[in-house]
C-alpha cells in the first residue's frame, strides 16, 4: 500500500489530557510554542484533524445545504492538487460548515482543505463543498476507512508526509488501522485532573474492536520551559 508517512504530533498534560484548563497555564502555553516550532520543522505536506477539533476551529458553523444544487462527484473531487500545505479534515457524515477551500488561522500558514467523507455524507453536502472549492475524498461505507483515505491522499494529492494533530479519537483510530509510523508526544509540565477532558488516545464508539498498541522509544528531547518531547516508533503497525 502506497501511503504517506504518518506521525501523530500531539501536546499533552502530564495526566494525558490534550484539552482542558491546563492549556491556560503559562507552562502549557510555553510548550505549545515548542509544539508549533516542531510541527513546522517536519515540513509535512498535510496536517490532519478530527471532526471535533475542526468544529472548534470553524466556530461550530453548520453547513447550509441546498437540495437543488448542481450534483457533485459521488466519490472524490480535487479542487487543488498542488497546494503547499493541506488541511485534512476527517468528517465522516458531512458536518463541517466550511466557507471556502482555504483554512486560515493566525500564526499558521494557509492550507487547502480536503474533507475525508464516508458514503453516509449526503449528496447535498458534496455539492456544498464543491461550490466552495473544498476538495473531498470518500473512504468507507458507514465508518472511516483509514487505509483507503491514506492511499487516496497519496495518489490524488501527492501527500508524502502527514501529521495527525488531534484529537484523541482520530489518533487511536488511525493507530488501530495500522497506518501510523511514529508518535511525537510533547509533555507540558502541567495537569488539571479534569475527568472528562479528551486524552491522547480514545476509542471511537464506531470502532467495534480494539487492541493495545506498543511503541519503541526513538528519542527524548528536553524542551525549554521544562517540557519534554518523546519520539516513539509504532511496533508492528
Amino acid at each position: 500500500m502506497k501511503r504517506p508517512k504518518i506521525i501523530i504530533h500531539i501536546l499533552s498534560a502530564l495526566d494525558g489530557k490534550i484539552a482542558g484548563p491546563f492549556m491556560g497555564t503559562p507552562s502549557a502555553g510555553a510548550v505549545s510554542g515548542e509544539y508549533g516550532r516542531i510541527r513546522g520543522e517536519y515540513q509535512a505536506d498535510a496536517w490532519l484533524y478530527g471532526t471535533v477539533t475542526t468544529k472548534e476551529f470553524t466556530g461550530y458553523r453548520k453547513p447550509e445545504l441546498d437540495g437543488k444544487a448542481v450534483p457533485a462527484p459521488d466519490n472524490d473531487f480535487i479542487a487543488e492538487k498542488n497546494a503547499a500545505l493541506y488541511y485534512v479534515s476527517v468528517d465522516a457524515f458531512g458536518e463541517i460548515g466550511w466557507e471556502s477551500g482555504t483554512f486560515q488561522k493566525p500564526g499558521r500558514p494557509d492550507a487547502h482543505v480536503i474533507e475525508v467523507l464516508t458514503e453516509q455524507a449526503p449528496a447535498a453536502y458534496r455539492a456544498y463543498l464543491k461550490e466552495r472549492g473544498v476538495s473531498y475524498i470518500t473512504a468507507g461505507a458507514t465508518a472511516l476507512d483509514c487505509k483507503t483515505a491514506c492511499e487516496k491522499l497519496y495518489k490524488l494529492f501527492g501527500i508524502k508526509t502527514m501529521l495527525i494533530c488531534g484529537g484523541g479519537t482520530i489518533n487511536w483510530t488511525f493507530l488501530q488501522e495500522g497506518v501510523v509510523d511514529e508518535v511525537s508526544l510533547l509533555l507540558a509540565p502541567a495537569a488539571d485532573g479534569e475527568p472528562d477532558s479528551a486524552t491522547v488516545f480514545e476509542q471511537s464508539p464506531l470502532l467495534t474492536q480494539s487492541c493495545p498498541a506498543e511503541f519503541r522509544l526513538k528519542g527524548l528531547e528536553m524542551l525549554n520551559h521544562d517540557g519534554v518531547r518523546l519520539i516513539y516508533a509504532v511496533k508492528n503497525p
